[in-house]
């Protein structure tokens, strides 16, 4: 085979794999399928505050004034699209911390944060953000919400792929490009 011929069959290779990736990559996503929490969830802490309904299919968090609850996966994740509906503590609310995160469990700890901070009664409520990685934060972003998270319960959720981790359904925060 001439060389001429070997770089274009090569070429044509390349262009496949790069055709097939692009095509994998721009897949329609799988649709959520309801899985009962106890499938795939199990409490770290304050069992006796986590309420289950309709089978398992919704799960609540009690916070009163002297405890909370805390869930972790029973698997791991590489990446996905996490989201939690949360109804934050009216009132003055000062010293309590309602947080949704991903954490790994290595030496070179990985995180992804919500915390929504306490707040004054007539203050507005912040939502802090953070990216760890490889043990490493200082990504901290302030979000002065514009809504009245106490009223109902709102969605946060992270798009989390091998390209980016960025909020997904409106919060304009927590983006930066990975590698």
């Amino acid at each position: 085979m001439s060389s001429e011929a070997m770089k274009t069959v090569q070429f044509l290779g390349l262009f496949l794999i790069l055709l097939l990736h692009s095509a994998a990559m721009a897949a329609t996503p799988r649709k959520p399928v309801s899985v009962p929490f106890h499938n795939n969830y199990l409490a770290s802490w304050g069992a006796d505050h986590i309420k289950q309904f309709h089978g398992g299919l919704k799960t609540e968090l009690l916070l009163n004034k002297q405890y909370g609850a805390g869930f972790e996966s029973k698997g791991t994740y590489l990446f996905g699209h996490f989201s939690m509906q949360i109804k934050l503590v009216p009132g003055d609310s000062a010293g309590t911390v309602t947080a949704f995160y991903l954490s790994s469990q290595t030496a070179e700890h990985d995180e992804i944060d919500f915390e929504f901070l306490g707040n004054k009664s007539g203050e507005p409520y912040i939502v802090q953000t953070n990216v760890f990685t490889g043990g490493k934060g200082e990504r901290e972003h302030r979000i002065y919400l514009w809504f009245d998270p106490t009223k109902d319960y709102h969605s946060y959720a992270v798009l989390w792929n091998m390209y980016q981790i960025r909020p997904h359904q409106g919060l304009p925060f927590l983006c930066c490009a990975l590698g």
